[in-house]
């Protein structure tokens, strides 16, 4: 006669069937505590295309900024959510990432901006295209950057 696992572990002796229990509610909380985080923080990472931008700004204009006051745009764009419009000067992309690089030819430095590759498909951007892009500003390294970007339509 076939016994059904419940049945096994009320034949266990009461110490193991404890031990037995603790294990199998560990086991749960830990896969429930991966899920939640996969779901609740790693979509974040992904994009701010759902986040209201805090300003809208021409990518040479923002460069320029950037080029007279490092320190005061600094405090004005670092780690909030803008959009930037302009022209694409390349388009480079590995496994994981796409960068567009916005960038008049006149000019020396431009916006770099990164995109998970689940969010752009680089085919649909082309090198000259004028295009709108929302992202988190994260700094000045010759060009500014921006980080979790989203293609505007």
């Amino acid at each position: 006669m076939l016994t059904s696992p419940i049945q096994l572990i009320l034949k266990i002796n009461p110490m193991s069937r404890k031990v037995i229990i603790v294990l199998l509610v560990f086991a749960f909380i830990v896969i429930a505590a991966f899920v939640v985080w996969k779901w609740a923080f790693k979509k974040s990472d992904i994009s701010v295309s759902s986040e209201k931008a805090t300003t809208e700004i021409e990518a040479a204009v923002l460069t320029h900024e950037f080029e007279k006051d490092e320190e005061a745009c600094n405090a004005k764009y670092i780690g909030k959510v803008i959009t930037v419009y302009g022209v694409v000067n390349s388009i480079t992309s590995d496994e994981q990432y796409a960068t567009i690089y916005l960038k008049n030819e006149e000019d020396i430095s431009g916006v770099m901006c990164s995109f998970n590759k689940d969010v752009l498909e680089v085919n649909s951007v082309q090198k000259g295209n004028r295009v709108k892009i929302k992202g988190v500003c994260t700094g000045y390294l010759m060009d500014v950057q921006m980080t979790k970007c989203s293609l505007e339509l």
